[in-house]
């Protein structure tokens, strides 16, 4: 696990237009369509991150981390489709991450800490975690080592890390989401699948047909096989929205760790990876 410290991508209005181009056929509806006022994000979580370990990986609790001052690389983290596709290194934002928090042992000298995350805890808007920011904060106010040895092994938990990316638009969420949010030029755009392609079910090759760039066709074709067993694609349209909400709830009532869309906004795309060992979700979230 590495710290970033890396400024925004800044794109051209021409490659900004192409890559809204390219992800409205990935969607199957234009960027344009979409909430243009809204705030979204693109969250990774599942079970790899407590099989990996790095649900407790301390690089997540770090000051500068949870300030939002330094992002997170985990190295090759998105297990990429078969092909010659370039690893992606996801970039994270603990700050904006949210961590399941747990207070029983924080007794005696922690007591205060306990009670100043209680409080924060009634006012959050998921049962039972926190944004990395916050939980930082009371690290700060109480002088807390939250990476300390010696502080209850189950205190936090990272649930959904947050990828960083330069705002807060649909667009931007789509580039974090597959790793091209420091792409600023098609020159600059990582290998795609090649030859590899073939490999991938042709549903995949037809969803991006209509990608002008070639670049970001032979890229993003490998984001789109909803058969595949190493990224799959899961699209939610229009129509679907409703019922991928109840499905979603029920998953959460079997599995506490389960994203739960009826908190915190509405899926807009969903890719499962690994056989659902982890997922990137990216939704619209809420005011």
């Amino acid at each position: 696990m590495t710290l970033h410290d890396d400024g925004p991508a800044v794109r051209s209005e021409e490659w900004d237009a192409a890559l809204r181009q390219a992800f409205g056929e990935v969607l199957g509806r234009p960027l344009a369509e979409y909430d243009g006022t809204a705030r979204y994000g693109a969250f990774y979580s599942g079970n790899f991150l407590a099989e990996s370990e790095l649900e407790r990986d301390p690089v997540w609790v770090g000051r500068a981390a949870l300030a939002g001052e330094e992002t997170v690389g985990t190295g090759h983290l998105l297990l990429a489709p078969p092909g010659d596709l370039d690893e992606t290194e996801l970039v994270f934002d603990a700050s904006r991450s949210l961590f399941h928090v747990e207070l029983r042992g924080l007794s005696g000298e922690l007591a205060p800490f306990a009670a100043d995350l209680a409080a924060a805890l009634e006012e959050a808007e998921w049962d039972g975690a926190l944004p990395g920011a916050d939980l930082g904060r009371a690290a700060e106010r109480h002088g807390v080592d939250l990476a300390s040895p010696e502080l209850p092994g189950d205190l936090w938990t990272l649930w959904q890390a947050r990828l960083a990316a330069g705002g807060e638009t649909l667009l931007d969420a789509l580039l974090a989401a597959t790793g091209l949010s420091t792409v600023t030029a098609p020159e600059s755009m990582p290998a795609g699948v090649g030859e590899a392609g073939e490999e991938l079910d042709g549903e995949a090759h037809d969803r991006v047909a209509g990608i002008a760039d070639p670049a970001l066709r032979d890229f993003l074709v490998a984001f789109c096989d909803q058969e595949s067993h190493d990224l799959a694609f899961v699209p939610v349209g229009p129509a679907e929205e409703e019922d991928g909400a109840e499905e979603a709830e029920e998953e959460a009532d079997e599995d506490e760790y389960a994203y739960d869309v009826s908190e915190g906004g509405t899926v807009v795309v969903r890719w499962d990876g690994a056989v659902d060992q982890y997922e990137i979700v990216v939704r619209r979230l809420e005011d």
